[in-house]
């Protein structure tokens, strides 16, 4: 009789759960609330146009537009006269009518037209259809879908000021540099890779062979920094020539993510800035903002294989060359939080856990998160994340978060 082995079948496996402070994005739950206290993208500004679009934010489903004015707006697509939906309306010259009985409404919501009551509405000041404020910046609608009293500063970031005339901003939506422009998975699990650079020499390197530069195949010297605003996860890499390539990623609360190019075709201050965007509970969009000079190309792409992008590779090629995609969708919608076994080279991953869960619970106590202001002194945001070539005689005080 063959002896048989009962520990660790998959018939024992636990259904497993996964953690709402993490994951939840809709009003009302704790972490969706946290989440309605920042500024978000919603779409290209090109998108917002004459024609209304729908989009669907923090489990919201909501109406864009842009008046022939230029402003644009952001309404809640059920009409408040009749319940129709807005996404059918007509965009003029200050705001956006109704197709069914023509309520005009501006980006404020306020009702400025009622052609089919007495003075085309005596009462239309009374009327208003739920709105939520926006901004353009630099090729991206932002918006804030939180309560109006708590509602923070637009920010704006240092690396995208000072712009010169050969110099211009670009958006990219593909996912993690390499991908669809939306994942259908949680948002959180897509955030969180971020400050697992072990990952980088892994699946970059040794199972998809190299997708960076070669000097990203060098085994770093890792570490993780706390802050007030966020993480920071430090990797150096001793380099041929005798200098060290010291690499800083950079994790702000609660969506941002700035990731220096892994090509390495920007060396010093990162050029890009990356936001994941909540869809909903199971979808992600990720918006990167990226400043270049006007004669270069964009971001580059990792390359698989024989030089294929992510979007040139067949189902089996995605299954020999697997990226950030694959990975993190890979997890499921929403991950099984208690089915994990973190581990050391997990500290990162849990450093952004902790400060998400601790804000979560700051706001539930009606206390304002970290990385909101509410001045314009407050507006302005300096990023630290990088690829620094740190040579023998350079001053180590000009290089972050670096200890010679």
């Amino acid at each position: 009789m063959t002896e048989t082995t009962a520990e660790g079948r998959a018939y024992e496996i636990s259904d497993g759960t996964w953690d709402p402070e993490l994951v939840q994005v809709e009003r009302g739950t704790p972490s969706g609330e946290l989440l309605r206290r920042y500024w978000h993208p919603i779409a290209r500004s090109t998108e917002a146009g004459t024609s209304p679009l729908n989009v669907r934010v923090l489990g919201e489903d909501l109406v864009l537009y842009r008046d022939r004015s230029g402003t644009p707006g952001l309404l809640h697509p059920r009409c408040c006269h009749r319940g129709t939906t807005l996404y059918f309306g007509r965009v003029e010259d200050n705001g956006i009518r109704c197709p069914y009985h023509g309520w005009l409404f501006a980006a404020d919501g306020q009702c400025l037209d009622q052609p089919c009551e007495p003075d085309r509405g005596r009462n239309k000041a009374s009327h208003r259809q739920p709105w939520y404020p926006v901004v353009d910046y630099n090729g991206l609608v932002f918006a804030y879908l939180g309560p109006a009293d708590k509602q923070p500063v637009f920010p704006r970031f240092d690396i995208f000021e000072d712009m010169t005339e050969d110099e211009e901003i670009v958006i990219v939506d593909h996912f993690a540099f390499g991908g669809p422009t939306n994942a259908p998975c949680n948002w959180f699990q897509t955030h969180e890779n971020a400050m697992d650079p072990h990952h980088v020499f892994i699946l970059h390197n040794t199972i998809s062979g190299p997708q960076f530069d070669p000097k990203l195949e060098i085994w770093p010297r890792i570490d993780w920094q706390a802050h007030s605003w966020g993480v920071t996860a430090t990797q150096d890499r001793d380099l041929p020539d005798g200098t060290i390539l010291h690499r800083i990623t950079e994790v702000r609360s609660p969506t941002m993510r700035v990731i220096p190019t892994p090509t390495l075709s920007v060396l010093g201050k990162t050029n890009n800035l990356s936001w994941a965007l909540p869809i909903d509970d199971t979808n992600t969009r990720v918006y990167a903002m990226l400043r270049k000079r006007k004669d270069e190309e964009a971001q580059g792409l990792p390359v698989y294989g024989n030089g294929k992008s992510w979007f040139d590779l067949t189902e089996a090629e995605h299954q020999v060359y697997p990226g950030d995609y694959e990975t993190q969708v890979g997890q499921g919608p929403i991950t099984l939080h208690s089915e994990e076994r973190l581990v050391s080279s997990d500290r990162g991953v849990s450093m952004v856990r902790r400060l998400f869960k601790d804000q979560v619970r700051v706001v539930a106590a009606g206390g304002n998160p970290v990385g909101v202001g509410f001045s314009d002194e407050d507006a302005f945001v300096s990023l630290i994340a990088g690829n620094y070539i740190v040579g023998p005689n350079t001053d180590p005080a000009t290089i972050p978060l670096w200890d010679a």
